[in-house]
């Protein structure tokens, strides 16, 4: 699998973002309800159009981004991917992020087992983080479920305080 490559689950198809998406990446980095837990201020269309184009052609890089659409409908659902790949400490960080209209009903819990294994296998970590809002339960619940476990910072952020939760490799394969 090449990591630029589309690709489907039971709800959902994943794909690189491209410029048709602006409209929907600018509302789903602008929108104060989904901004609450964001570690970076909102977004503006310029803005909306640099985390386009900087998650072209992930391979080889430190980072990734899919955009994760209604299979059925086409609708814009959310993105996850990763960054900061350390590749001294074998670790990297993922990130998700659902749009409001689809919170709560499984589009984490089917994507982020994806998105692991394509951390571990071909990114080669022995250890995958999140950095979660102290305030963003459903966020840690989901992750939690999944087998993360809290634990000292795995790198320092850069603003208000943040949960670290990390997945060994190990564990995961124990679980799968």
């Amino acid at each position: 699998m090449k990591l630029s490559e589309p690709f489907i689950t039971e709800r959902m198809k994943f794909r690189l973002l491209n410029r048709k998406d602006i409209e929907v990446v600018y509302r789903q980095f602008s929108d104060a309800d989904m901004c609450k837990y964001f570690s970076e201020p909102p977004c503006d269309m310029e803005e909306a159009k640099d985390i386009i184009e900087h998650y072209q052609n992930p391979e080889g890089k430190g980072y990734l981004r899919y955009g994760m659409f209604d299979k059925n409908t086409d609708a814009f659902i959310g993105t996850c991917g990763y960054h900061y790949l350390d590749n001294d400490l074998k670790q990297v960080e993922i990130g998700y992020d659902i749009w409001k209209d689809y919170w709560r009903q499984g589009y984490i819990s089917e994507a982020l087992p994806i998105l692991i294994n394509i951390c571990f296998e071909y990114l080669g970590v022995d250890c995958i983080y999140i950095l979660a809002h102290p305030q963003n339960k459903a966020s840690i619940a989901s992750v939690s479920k999944l087998g993360f476990k809290e634990c000292a910072p795995c790198r320092k952020a850069d603003t208000e305080p943040q949960i670290c939760m990390n997945l060994l490799r190990a564990e995961w394969y124990k679980r799968i």
